[in-house]
């Protein structure tokens, strides 16, 4: 495994497919897939790879054990939009501020799914 891979978010494959399937005009409904799609890749290039999730000590009790794979939201995908150039860096910040109110407005959560959820998903870690 390549040094670094295990802290890794966004491989090189889910930018590309971000870079393939983004568009300025991609309705919120669209954008809430892309995300899915880019949250269900990393796991599969973990398990083609056989790469583990990183040791963290937790904070609370002090017990070392392996991280939890974090989950890519709607605003994580608009970010790394313009972050990887695919975007303009203010096209995506704008972007990112008009989710957050679409969100808002429409009981939402991080993921697009129905019922406000202040506090991310973190399935299996803290």
């Amino acid at each position: 495994m390549p040094s670094g891979d295990a802290h890794r978010q966004w491989f090189a494959e889910m930018i590309d497919m971000l870079s393939r399937q983004w568009a300025p005009d991609l309705s919120w409904d669209e954008l809430v897939g892309l995300a899915a799609r880019l949250d269900a890749t990393p796991e599969q290039i973990r398990k083609d790879r056989n790469i583990i999730p990183p040791m963290f000590t937790c904070p609370k009790c002090a017990v070392r054990k392996r991280a939890a794979v974090s989950i890519i939201s709607v605003n994580a995908t608009i970010l790394a939009a313009g972050r990887f150039g695919i975007a303009s860096e203010s096209a995506a910040k704008e972007l990112s501020m008009r989710w957050k109110k679409y969100r808002k407005e429409e009981d939402i959560d991080f993921y697009g799914e129905k019922g406000l959820n202040i506090v991310p998903r973190n399935p299996g870690g803290l």
